[in-house]
């Protein structure tokens, strides 16, 4: 194969190939500055460099010609914030904390481990999700307030497909045995599709509950259930 048709044949791979791999790579880099910077690091950097290519592109577009002293400009106010951004990541710049760096600071809502679960996989009846996989079907629900679970909190998981759910906290009239919803004290927002959410009361508390209350899909009025919250263990 001569030399003129392994470049016919190969170029067209090739060249995609190592521009997918050069943009894989500088977007990998930017990420890893940005995340080994301080939150506010990382927003300074990103407004910068972001100034600085624009700058380069509209200076670049502007002329015919660019001579040696104008390709150093645009240069330096390109890759000059990655610079600094990576003296700081790496220590040579500042005296950053690790715990103030964004790969280690703390997501904005965590779900405590023993914040109470209840499920949807159908349209019927909520669920418990059990340790293997599996959802029991359930007309109850006793919750025990996790530590430091002061708020009413919890994780509502949707397994339906394309169907929406939530949990209504109530006020329990009636008997446990033919429960009615009272007074709304918790609502959380609907899900629909299969996922889960970490729903957690703005006012209400687990003191406003009773021992006993009621829980329903604003949806499916038919899924509903007697709640009872136990003291913790």
């Amino acid at each position: 194969m001569s030399a003129n048709v392994r470049t016919r044949v190969l170029a067209p791979v090739l060249i995609p190939v190592a521009i997918v791999l050069v943009m894989g790579g500088f977007i990998g880099t930017v990420a890893g500055l940005l995340l080994w910077n301080t939150k506010t690091g990382s927003l300074a950097l990103a407004t910068i460099a972001a100034g600085g290519i624009l700058f380069a592109a509209s200076v670049a577009a502007s002329r015919d010609r660019l001579d040696l002293r104008a390709k150093v400009v645009l240069g330096l106010a390109v890759l000059l914030p990655f610079g600094l951004g990576a003296g700081v990541a790496v220590g040579a710049i500042g005296d950053v904390p690790d715990e103030a760096r964004m790969i280690n600071v703390p997501p904005l809502i965590t779900v405590p481990e023993d914040a109470p679960r209840l499920a949807a996989e159908n349209s019927l009846e909520y669920c418990l999700p059990q340790e293997d996989g599996s959802c029991a079907p359930t007309r109850t629900w006793d919750v025990v307030p996790g530590e430091g679970l002061e708020t009413i909190s919890f994780v509502f998981e949707n397994r339906e497909a394309a169907v929406p759910h939530n949990i209504v906290i109530a006020q329990l009239d009636g008997t446990p045995d033919m429960p009615r919803a009272g007074e709304v004290i918790a609502e959380s927002t609907l899900i629909t599709g299969v996922r889960d959410e970490y729903y957690v009361a703005e006012t209400a508390t687990w003191d406003d509950l009773p021992e006993q209350w009621y829980f329903f899909c604003r949806v499916h009025a038919n899924m509903n259930g007697v709640g009872t919250v136990l003291a913790a263990q």
